[in-house]
């Protein structure tokens, strides 16, 4: 269902709906491990150039470096994904598209595991930040989720008919369906 006037935006729309949320090819950098002081106590994970470099304790085996690793470098990779989205003006674009109020606030959310999106009801949002990862059809449908909320706070009928504004709803509910059948854990992507 297209909202009156929507059309209208169309044409000045920046964003590319069909288009993933961020760049896919500068994921997966490598990994170089590295050894440090005695004192050191932590496994630290920076990003250097093209590569994530973990530093770890000298005590720690190659092999339980390499796995927190692996972990610290999908969370730096979501938070660099997420970093390259303006969440605020996608909302602000959905919001003026499909007829819905724009939020109080939107911010991406590294404790959000279970949860998609949230609101709340004085209009605060929070995504989670594995959406970064995925296609952007996706994470718009969360984005208009939430923004429905701040119409009705319910999922009932009125709730729906407001969501399905959104042409790529039962789409992007069967991906995050087959996500979640399938196990996307929060530390593999």
């Amino acid at each position: 269902m297209q909202v009156p006037g929507a059309a209208d935006f169309d044409a000045q729309l920046e964003l590319d709906f069909t288009a993933p949320a961020h760049d896919p090819h500068r994921f997966r950098r490598p990994i170089e491990l590295r050894v440090g002081t005695v004192r050191r106590r932590h496994v630290q994970a920076v990003l250097e150039s093209d590569r994530i470099v973990v530093t770890h304790p000298p005590r720690m085996s190659e092999s339980e470096a390499r796995r927190i690793g692996e972990e610290l470098r999908v969370r730096l990779e979501r938070r660099i994904a997420a970093d390259e989205i303006d969440l605020e003006a996608r909302a602000r674009k959905l919001a003026r598209r499909y007829g819905l109020p724009r939020p109080a606030s939107i911010a991406w959310s590294d404790r959000q595991q279970r949860l998609w999106g949230t609101c709340t009801s004085d209009g605060v949002i929070r995504i989670s930040g594995r959406l970064a990862e995925l296609p952007g059809f996706v994470l718009d449908a969360v984005i208009v989720h939430e923004l429905a909320h701040l119409v009705h706070l319910d999922h009932g009928t009125e709730f729906d008919t407001l969501v399905r504004r959104y042409p790529k709803t039962d789409l992007a509910t069967g991906y995050l369906m087959a996500l979640d059948h399938h196990g996307f854990d929060r530390h593999e992507a």
